[in-house]
């Protein structure tokens, strides 16, 4: 497959280069391997003091493991990063032929202080973790113990402290609960609630996306008819992270589902030809 970074703002792109044979060839196929793999594209903020450098990449969920590759547009080379079982990182149950314990859909993935977080789908608190400065799967129990959030979002709380935004509802109410993990250190009681914000009651809301700075969330409105046809509006809700104030950024009209929405930051001045 072929891949490219887009700045749609400023409609320009940057091819990136093939991942070498020889690199595909290390992760390839196991022979008893049934199926061919999912896979999951994002960018990777680098720890570059060059702020025009960008960094891809490219995952791959196996039946039994995690293989991935890394990008940097420093060295405009691929890189192999270790391939992991499932049952390796304790994200599974014992079974060698059990399927990814991450969602399917690929929704769930954080990011914050250099590591990427994916929730498991496996009805437990462990969290698959990559660390982009040691290039390796690992992963961890962090969560709150008793946090047991309708969604959630994992953000740079700052003083290198993570921060942690829970959807809970209460007596038909949503609100937005935010933590702060005191310590540094990778246990899961030095939680500190910072903060209840009322939502809404009625249709639950649900988090879309997080940067650093801001949380998106989107909420249906009241069900309506436009040509005998049932929609609702979607209402676009952004969280500052740092004053936890919220803004109502839009509305649009949508179907029964949610559409995958992204929050846009704009891309390095590196993207700077060709053109589309």
């Amino acid at each position: 497959m072929e891949a490219a970074v887009c700045d749609p703002l400023h409609r320009k792109y940057v091819l990136l280069p093939p991942v070498p044979d020889d690199l595909a060839a290390s992760v390839a196929l196991h022979p008893a391997t049934a199926h061919e793999p999912r896979c999951e594209a994002f960018l990777v903020p680098l720890d570059d003091e060059d702020e025009t450098a960008f960094g891809v990449m490219w995952m791959l969920h196996f039946t039994t493991r995690l293989a991935a590759f890394v990008y940097s547009s420093t060295t405009r080379q691929w890189q192999a990063v270790a391939s992991k079982e499932w049952n390796e990182l304790l994200l599974g149950q014992g079974e060698s032929t059990m399927v990814s314990p991450i969602d399917r859909r690929f929704y769930g993935r954080h990011y914050a202080y250099g590591c990427f977080y994916w929730e498991s789908i496996m009805g437990k608190k462990d969290l698959l973790v990559f660390d982009t400065r040691r290039m390796e799967f690992s992963s961890c129990n962090i969560l709150p113990r008793e946090f047991c959030p309708l969604d959630l979002a994992i953000v740079e709380a700052g003083e290198a402290r993570l921060g942690l935004f829970g959807i809970h509802l209460e007596a038909g109410k949503f609100d937005l609960c935010y933590y702060i993990k005191r310590n540094k250190c990778e246990g899961s009681s030095q939680w500190q609630l910072e903060k209840t914000i009322p939502i809404c009651s009625g249709c639950r809301p649900d988090i879309m996306a997080a940067t650093g700075r801001y949380l998106l969330l989107g909420k249906f409105g009241p069900m309506r008819s436009v040509n005998s046809t049932p929609r609702q509006d979607l209402e676009y809700i952004s969280v500052d992270v740092k004053t936890l104030q919220l803004a109502r950024v839009c509305t649009k009209s949508s179907g029964f589902a949610f559409s995958k929405t992204w929050i846009y930051i704009n891309f390095p001045p590196s993207l700077s030809s060709p053109k589309i």
